[in-house]
């Protein structure tokens, strides 16, 4: 599926000087002011460098999966060997019953594009099919390093991955970028995940996972407005096997209307499954005893999101492997940790599959939509589904929307109000990948597939904000002879779509990457994302003015690194913005920076 969004940091205990980027951004007339230095003590001190693992110790990770070999043997699944395929793909392989067979030796010629077009396999353009090959050669894109989610676009669109070693009347005027991010996490050990939220006050919590070759942990800080950043700390996570080794995985926080912020994760031990988990963080209390999500696991949770309503309530999404069905399903429950959560819910299609990294949108008025890609067993190729959530309906069944035979991901969905919904994916055209979208209107269902970019080139991985007022702002990644930019629609849930409009380059780079945007007011947007540049890559931001379009681009970052990326953006309704990503400068680490 690609590489993951981590890097290893170095150095010794010191100031922050590059990197958690905390955008706090505020944007009418301010973004394009000059960046200003922060005051002092606004970044905390660094933890003392720490050296990892021990000695002789066995590499993480590789540890005999106890718990999927014993339960392969009750259900009778030959235990092969699988020297030449991803991990992933070979426990899917196990999960599903299929022999374990290298792609050159008999696998199907369809099922070995998709590996290659979803990440699973980086394999070289010799090993290609042909149609596949073709495309490649014409879409004439570069071969670099990308953060999760971009690997598997550019591989699907042709790249091979290289792993890497508000309220309306706020006042937003007089604003502007610290000139310095600040930098936290622990130097030498392997950092990943970064993760921000910011409640309506202003004040942010950033969170990311640290391995120090032994055991993965949960690290945090808390910006407040006028103190700046907290020294990280770790949260405490309840162990039942304290021996074994401590795997933590994709961080969510997400903060509610009181100033508080739930953080959930995937945690396992050892050979254990891999369960939900979560905890709370309340001003003047800190964070509460960590607690299963669900009091009866029901599997293995391979991919999670969450997502916040008006009300209060929490919408979680994530995929297991079920064994009734032998497939990688989509669950979701809802609640809170004040209320309780609802019994798990399996929202995907009966249909055998595989399904990937669900996404899900919350509308202003609590309508909620999830989307996700699912390799389709019986067709042989990947498909794009989507659910909707309303208050008196609950779930509605899984709905396709690619259409039959075509290839379809990398879905994004946009909840609107009153139930309306906006479903964007990308397919695999005769020579180029397309980006589609379709519009749910209750009473009338689902409109045609319309593709949103006509002119030549491959366009996909598209990003979309939050509904606000009846909008949002579509931005995805745009391919064309050698130069990859940024292109954006604004649609309205009543209107439709508005013309194109591209996002502003910074003064270097040809190549951008994994846009991440947020809708700031009613009429302005900011993105950020990773810009290939001479010598690496950094961050970038632009902010977006309807009607007027995109600004100059800013850079966030100092220098650059070929291992800088995984870029986020959160917003509050006051108008601050707060950044994160990794940065793999002289001293990496996770990058902070305000905007102020």
């Amino acid at each position: 599926m690609g590489t993951r969004d981590n890097l290893v940091t170095t150095g010794a205990g010191m100031r922050n000087t590059v990197v958690m980027s905390v955008l706090v951004m505020g944007l009418l007339a301010c973004g394009d002011a000059p960046p200003r230095p922060p005051p002092p003590g606004f970044c905390p001190e660094r933890p003392a460098a720490e050296v990892p693992g021990r000695p002789g110790q066995v590499p993480l990770r590789v540890r005999s999966p106890e718990r999927l070999d014993a339960w392969r043997a009750r259900v009778g699944l030959a235990r092969t060997s699988s020297a030449g395929a991803p991990e992933r793909l070979d426990a899917w392989r196990a999960r599903t019953g299929l022999e374990q067979v290298a792609a050159s030796s008999g696998a199907p010629e369809r099922l070995d594009a998709w590996r290659a077009r979803a990440g699973l396999v980086q394999a070289a353009s010799a090993g290609a099919p042909e149609r596949f090959d073709a495309w490649r050669t014409r879409a004439e894109l570069v071969q670099a390093a990308s953060p999760e989610r971009l690997d598997a676009w550019r591989a699907r669109t042709g790249l091979s991955s290289v792993a890497p070693s508000a309220q309306a009347g706020v006042d937003l005027s007089g604003r502007s970028w610290w000139a310095t991010p600040c930098l936290v996490g622990t130097p030498g050990l392997e950092v990943a995940t970064p993760r921000v939220a910011v409640t309506e006050s202003g004040r942010a919590m950033a969170v990311w996972t640290e391995n120090d070759g032994l055991n993965e942990a949960l690290w945090a800080s808390e910006y407040t407005p006028t103190t700046g950043w907290s020294p990280a700390r770790k949260v405490d996570l309840f162990r039942e096997l304290p021996d074994d080794e401590l795997r933590v995985r994709q961080p969510q926080v997400v903060a509610d209307g009181e100033g508080r912020v739930l953080l959930m994760w995937l945690q396992s031990e050892g050979s254990t499954a891999t369960q939900l988990w979560s905890t709370r963080h309340v001003p003047g209390e800190g964070w509460s005893k960590a607690d299963r999500v669900l009091a009866h696991p029901l599997g293995d949770a391979t991919h999670l999101e969450l997502a916040r309503d008006a009300a209060g309530g929490f919408t979680v999404i994530w995929t297991q492997f079920d064994g009734d069905t032998f497939s990688e399903n989509v669950w979701s429950t809802r609640g809170s940790p004040s209320t309780g959560w609802e019994s798990a819910r399996r929202i995907d299609t009966p249909a055998p599959g595989f399904s990937l990294e669900p996404r899900v949108s919350v509308s202003s008025d609590g309508h909620v939509v999830v989307g996700w890609d699912r390799f389709d067993e019986l067709e042989g190729i990947p498909v794009v589904w989507f659910s909707r959530w309303t208050p008196s309906e609950g779930w509605s069944a899984a709905e396709r929307m690619s259409p039959p035979g075509v290839d379809g991901f990398y879905a994004e969905p946009v909840a609107g109000p009153g139930g309306t919904a906006l479903a964007l994916w990308s397919g695999l055209g005769a020579v180029e990948v397309e980006l589609w979208a379709r519009r749910f209107v209750p009473g009338s269902g689902w409109s045609t597939p319309e593709r949103l970019e006509e002119v030549l080139g491959s366009s996909g991985a598209a990003q979309a904000t939050a509904e606000r007022d009846g909008r949002t702002l579509v931005v995805w990644p745009r391919a064309r002879d050698g130069v990859t930019r940024l292109s954006s629609r604004p649609f309205d849930f009543t209107r439709g779509f508005r013309p194109r409009e591209d996002v502003a380059r910074p003064p270097k780079g040809l190549i951008a990457l994994d846009p991440r945007v947020v809708t700031v007011s009613p009429w302005e947007s900011l993105a950020v994302w990773t810009q290939e540049v001479e010598g690496g890559r950094r961050i970038a931001a632009s902010r977006y003015v309807l009607g007027r379009g995109w600004g100059p681009a800013t850079w966030l970052d100092t220098e650059a690194s070929a291992r800088t990326g995984s870029a986020r953006v959160a917003v509050g309704a006051q108008g601050g913005a707060v950044a994160t990503w990794l940065h793999g400068g002289e001293v990496p680490g996770v990058g902070l920076s305000v905007f102020q």
